[in-house]
């Protein structure tokens, strides 16, 4: 297995000081009903290799809370849990923030609240169009230059 290694960053990429959050993010929403299991959340993690989905409601799609791999492990190890609904064991701290705030905010956001994703929404209509989690922050760290 090799692994490659570079130290030079990507024209399309700016510099963690002078980026948005529109420029790290991944855009739209995963996410499984309220209603669902454990299992078919831990299969919608698994496909898009993604580490938290969103809970919503099975009526509106308005988001209800959020489900992690955290989550999973408990599950895991409670074997109770897998028959319970997303719905009662989601995180119902929904944390969001703005396309345009900058990435250094969001960093600042997610150490605030202890949490390694935020719900990013649309600048002007305010709904969610995406999701940004720690290692998307990584990467601008990581190839950022401009």
């Amino acid at each position: 297995m090799s692994t490659l290694v570079t130290d030079s960053g990507s024209y399309l990429t700016p510099r963690l000081e002078h980026a948005r959050v529109s420029d790290a993010m991944r855009h739209g929403i995963l996410s499984c009903r309220s209603d669902a299991s454990m299992r078919d959340a831990a299969r919608t993690m698994a496909l898009h290799h993604v580490h938290t989905i969103i809970v919503s409601d099975p009526r509106s799609d308005v988001p209800l809370g959020s489900i992690s791999d955290t989550e999973l492990v408990d599950v895991l190890l409670d074997e109770h849990a897998e028959d319970r609904p997303l719905a009662d064991i989601a995180q119902r701290e929904l944390l969001a923030i703005s396309a345009d705030e900058s990435l250094v905010a969001a960093a600042r956001l997610m150490r605030q609240h202890h949490t390694a994703h935020l719900i990013v929404r649309d600048p002007s209509t305010q709904r969610p169009v995406g999701m940004l989690s720690t290692l998307d922050l990584a990467g601008v760290l990581a190839w950022g230059e401009s």
